[in-house]
């Protein structure tokens, strides 16, 4: 039987919240890092105490989310409401961070301060990861299909400028007290604002309209992993995929660390870059779309990934007295990181199989992030056995973690040829 659609009306005011939720919801994004991680989480990991194999482990951490996944597309065939699903479990995921932020204060817990962070990051992964595949297809069937492109290409504008700003004032605010001697506090009052943005979120999630779920057969998580593996094309791909999570997560986790510790660099001016970034690929996103749209995403997702193995080199070429490598290797993150996340989820779509295409962006996402956790595992066992290595060749001196990223460079080189033949 047909689901009754909604009216037209309150699909314009569903978006038009959407659209504001976006932007309020990515200030507690931007922040805390709960998607892709940020510059003030490693901070806060190194004020805990956390050494470089716990760095790695904060970066393997977001495999938690991407395997929950599963959880979500099992929860949502079941429960038939995706509002509620969605509202419960980011509210929930945002909010431990009330709990986290004054960890710091916490003293009588002692070596354990680290264990608790770790332990409630993992909740809040795993808590976003049940709301996202809701969410997702939750504003699959809200957006009308030819609006798709202009609607979410105008939220995320308007999230990355809310984003953009409240990372670089929560650098600032932190900058502030950092030099005055209360780290902790500065810590406190940014992720205070996060929570307070997740709180806002949640009410405007509650308020947006949620259209009716088309009636589907329910299948077991078993299921739900098996079948989308059962194509070819989708196994190829994800392999690959795999393999490009494990080359870039091997060193992610380090390069705020390696800005904060080796080259001194201070909130604000490592916020900026992160902007830089944001704002170049505002301006290339659409132009490589239509690129990818004339040429392909096999020779966009190579010409990207050999673009962005260039930026790991301005880490190690940067000194204390010289950040300008970093600043291009920003400029050039934002040219070709776009190309690589719209050709990969554009690849993903077309070999979904149309039979379990929400299984198999679950199945998708869980192997992807175990090549994460994988990744951001051995990178931390390499930054612990490499922390006191240097190497100098020429002008050039290569110490510690700059070893990582020399080895992530030289991986996203490998996985140029290995998408070209895959693609």
């Amino acid at each position: 039987m047909q689901a009754q659609r909604l009216a037209p009306q309150e699909v314009r005011r569903a978006l038009r919240i959407s659209t504001v939720e976006g932007a309020v919801a990515n200030i507690h994004i931007s922040i805390t890092g709960s998607v892709g991680g940020s510059v003030f989480l490693t901070g806060f990991a190194i004020l805990l105490g956390a050494n470089s194999f716990q760095l790695g482990l904060l970066g393997a951490l977001p495999f938690i989310g991407q395997l929950f996944q599963f959880v979500g597309a099992y929860l949502e065939e079941r429960s038939g409401n995706r509002r509620k699903l969605v509202l419960y479990n980011f509210l929930a995921a945002r909010l431990i961070w009330a709990l986290l932020l004054a960890l710091p204060f916490l003293t009588f817990l002692g070596s354990a301060q680290l264990l608790v962070f770790f332990v409630g990051l993992a909740a809040t992964y795993a808590f976003h990861g049940i709301a996202t595949n809701a969410w997702m297809s939750w504003m699959s069937d809200l957006v009308p299909p030819r609006r798709r492109g202009s609607y979410f290409g105008m939220r995320n504008t308007v999230a990355a400028m809310t984003a953009m700003a409240s990372a670089f004032l929560a650098g600032l605010a932190l900058d502030y007290f950092r030099e005055r001697g209360g780290e902790a506090v500065g810590y406190a009052l940014i992720f205070g604002v996060a929570v307070l943005a997740a709180i806002i979120a949640a009410g405007l999630l509650a308020r947006q309209a949620e259209p009716p779920m088309q009636p589907r057969p329910r299948t077991s998580i078993k299921e739900m992993v098996r079948a989308p593996m059962r194509d070819a094309n989708f196994r190829s791909f994800s392999a690959a995929s795999t393999g490009w999570t494990m080359v870039i997560g091997i060193a992610a986790p380090f390069f705020f660390a390696y800005g904060l510790t080796t080259l001194e660099i201070n909130f604000a001016t490592l916020s900026l870059m992160a902007i830089l970034t944001s704002a170049v690929s505002l301006i290339f996103a659409p132009i490589v779309g239509r690129m990818q749209d004339k040429i392909g995403s096999r020779v966009t997702i190579t010409v990207c990934v050999l673009g962005n193995a260039i930026v790991p080199w301005g880490w190690v070429i940067a000194t204390p007295d010289n950040l300008l490598p970093i600043w291009i290797g920003s400029v050039i993150t934002g040219i070709f990181w776009p190309g690589l996340h719209q050709g990969l989820s554009n690849v993903l779509m077309e070999r979904a199989p149309m039979v379990a295409r929400s299984s198999a962006i679950a199945a998708y996402g869980a192997l992807t992030g175990f090549g994460t956790l994988t990744a951001g595992l051995l990178g931390g066992a390499l930054a612990m056995a490499l922390d006191d290595t240097q190497l100098v060749v020429g002008s050039l001196s290569i110490v510690g973690l700059g070893f990582l990223f020399v080895l992530t460079s030289l991986g996203r080189i490998v996985m140029a040829v290995v998408f070209w033949r895959t693609l």
